[in-house]
């Protein structure tokens, strides 16, 4: 085999595994939004805009701000994935109850187990992310969405997969559904 004929099925496998490793992320979000369990978690944008990405809401979340009177046992080590267990309040919304760094077993259908992250050691308490904090929207509806957010007019339909990985599926304006993300 000549040495023109080794590189270019060396060029091909590097291609094929480069492209077999795009498709397992597709796959991955795509199962996660068709079928992770949903929530659905009332939302506060904070800025509109990012000019190399184009026009999306930043999101915040009441369930992102967790006590540290509910982390058991180790407090988690600075920017590392730890897990947050939500309750389902009377209101319809999820409310933190427990933080650690084992995934729990949950089974109780009033909670759900979602991967964090903290900038931050535990202090009294502390701010975390889910990676659900940014939704890209259609150019002009940032400052809009903005708006309802702060009149406490907007959810965020999430999808939760059994890894605890979350997902945003769609935007909730007053009730009813006005954003959806597509699976491909």
């Amino acid at each position: 085999m000549t040495v023109s004929r080794k590189l270019l099925l060396a060029l091909a496998a590097v291609a094929l595994a480069q492209t077999g490793v795009l498709a397992a992320m597709v796959v991955d979000r795509t199962l996660l939004l068709k079928n992770g369990r949903e929530i659905v978690l009332p939302i506060v944008p904070v800025d509109p805009r990012d000019i190399f990405r184009g026009e999306y809401v930043r999101l915040g979340y009441d369930a992102s701000n967790v006590p540290a009177m509910l982390l058991v046992g180790p407090a988690p080590a600075r920017n590392s994935a730890f897990y947050v267990t939500l309750e389902k309040n009377p209101q319809g919304g999820w409310t933190p109850v427990r933080a650690s760094v084992a995934r729990p077993n949950e089974t109780n259908p009033d909670r759900i187990v979602l991967k964090a992250r903290s900038r931050f050691p535990f202090p009294a308490s502390t701010r975390v992310t889910y990676g659900i904090e940014s939704y890209f929207v259609p150019k002009g509806q940032g400052r809009r969405l903005e708006a309802l957010a702060q009149e406490k007019r907007m959810a965020a339909r999430i999808a939760v997969d059994a890894r605890g990985n979350a997902a945003i599926k769609g935007l909730i304006i007053d009730g009813v559904q006005q954003y959806e993300e597509p699976l491909f």
